[in-house]
């Protein structure tokens, strides 16, 4: 009816597009590409559509006792997964139809096509338990935007939660020592490689002391931030000495007092053992602990959103000059 409504007032279109707002990782790519299936296919009707390669029994009654049939393949010759084409299931991403067809009730159709995704930009939100999986999957495939001023100029990360697990050795001659990941070092490399500074962040009411934290800082090869307290008052003076805004900024935090910081900085992220990752909804948290590689995965990730923000075939603009 919404639709109908909509042409009533707006002769002037002859295609109408219908977008689920329960499939968040639609690209524009996906709608210029099912567009043109209209315009220059001739087609009357196109639907998205994505494979799926899963093995279909009828349903039966138990109090029957029949035996249930298989609906799309040969039991005696069951197919590996890899081998078997599978199958199209519409996704409900999207609807195009033009004008003529939904006056007519969608009850005459002409020419009828599919347009099919890949199972990565399919993603449905219809119950509570999809909304997990739908987060990480738009996290890595969903769309967003060609705002390249949006990239991250600044990586502030902790050092006791992230960059270390939290542990303190101390030697017989009464010096601490702490460990740090390989792996996390080369990870703050990569980002100033990518002309990222990373500056290390630790404050008086933590128990490393800030020589080892200029030990540690000196090691990873990048800038040591060490103040009385860190909230985001404090961040929000290092960014106007920097010049940058929030959303130039990425953030790793690990404590519940990070969370001021957390919800403000345009990027953020936790490890996955840390205290605040179930206090927050972080946009990304990472899959290895503190002090074991998270670090670098979460260094990845910036750069990861980096690269996809210059790609230009998959981050257009919809513009009138593609329609």
């Amino acid at each position: 009816a919404t639709i109908r409504q909509a042409l009533f007032h707006y002769r002037k279109v002859d295609i109408v597009c219908h977008i689920q707002a329960t499939s968040p990782c639609l690209h524009p790519h996906h709608i210029r590409e099912a567009l043109q299936m209209i315009t220059e296919q001739g087609c009357d009707y196109v639907f998205s559509v994505v494979r799926r390669h899963q093995f279909r029994w009828e349903e039966v009654d138990k109090k029957d006792c029949k035996n249930p049939t298989s609906l799309n393949i040969d039991v005696a010759h069951r197919p590996r997964r890899q081998d078997w084409h599978g199958e199209l299931y519409e996704n409900g991403s999207f609807y195009f139809s033009t004008r003529k067809a939904l006056e007519n009730g969608l009850k005459q159709l002409g020419k009828i096509a599919y347009y099919e995704m890949l199972p990565e930009y399919s993603v449905d939100i219809d119950v509570d338990i999809d909304w997990p999986v739908a987060e990480q999957r738009v996290l890595r495939f969903g769309y967003f935007g060609r705002e390249e001023n949006a990239a991250v100029r600044l990586f502030l990360c902790k050092v006791s939660g992230c960059l270390t697990n939290g542990q303190i050795f101390t030697s017989v001659s009464g010096e601490d020592h702490v460990a740090i990941n390989a792996r996390d070092v080369a990870g703050i490399q990569m980002l100033q490689r990518e002309n990222i500074e990373v500056i290390l962040m630790s404050c008086v009411n933590e128990p490393l002391s800030r020589g080892l934290l200029e030990k540690v800082a000196q090691l990873a090869g990048c800038g040591l931030w060490f103040g009385e307290q860190l909230n985001g008052l404090e961040v929000e003076r290092l960014m106007k000495e920097k010049k940058l805004r929030w959303d130039k900024v990425a953030f790793m935090g690990s404590e519940s007092e990070d969370r001021e910081i957390l919800s403000q900085v345009g990027l953020n992220g936790v490890p996955c053992d840390s205290v605040v990752a179930d206090l927050i909804a972080a946009k990304y948290t990472c899959q290895r602990p503190a002090g074991n590689g998270a670090v670098r995965e979460f260094a990845e990730y910036i750069l990861m959103l980096k690269k996809k923000s210059l790609l230009q075939v998959l981050q257009e603009h919809i513009d009138r000059a593609n329609f």
